[in-house]
């Protein structure tokens, strides 16, 4: 059941999206959900590579540039992140403003700055499921891993830059 948690990052997730460690979320995803044309969510999967927070009421993100996902967040304005894992499940709902249409470090993705509206927690009930809980979130394998995480670096840090 998710409770509210208020309007800005709580302490464990904006450690998680600080961009400072990136080794024990390099494997990890984010879904994003934003806002089609005629209405439906729309999902997509970023990386911890492509996104970072600001600061606690902020996070940052890159996009493909011509993707549906950055279309959308262009013309509604709205995202939603859906960040999983082991024994936890934040939502965060937030007002996205493109903040540069083709990045420096890698062109082919926009820049976005995302105003943290709500954050949702989702947690069990122990009176209904007592012991259950997540045992893990999306996960993908990049066989350049380590070539992707000195790109990520630079990213991330041109996104809090911009």
């Amino acid at each position: 059941m998710s409770r509210l948690v208020g309007s800005e990052l709580p302490p464990d997730l904006m450690a998680r999206l600080s961009g400072r460690d990136l080794q024990p979320v390099a494997s990890k995803v984010i879904q994003i959900v934003t806002i089609d044309e005629g209405g439906w969510p729309h999902a997509a999967l970023l990386s911890y590579f492509e996104v970072v927070a600001a600061d606690r009421r902020r996070v940052r993100l890159a996009s493909y540039a011509n993707s549906t996902t950055s279309a959308n967040m262009r013309r509604s304005g709205k995202v939603t992140f859906v960040i999983i894992d082991h024994q936890l499940a934040y939502y965060v709902k937030a007002h996205a403003v493109e903040i540069a249409p083709a990045m420096q470090t890698m062109e082919w993705n926009a820049a976005f700055d995302c105003r943290v509206e709500q954050v949702l927690s989702d947690e069990t009930s122990e009176e209904y499921e007592a012991g259950a809980y997540i045992a893990g979130g999306v996960t993908y394998y990049n066989p350049q891993r380590e070539a992707e995480m000195e790109r990520a670096r630079a990213l991330l840090a041109e996104l809090l830059t911009s």
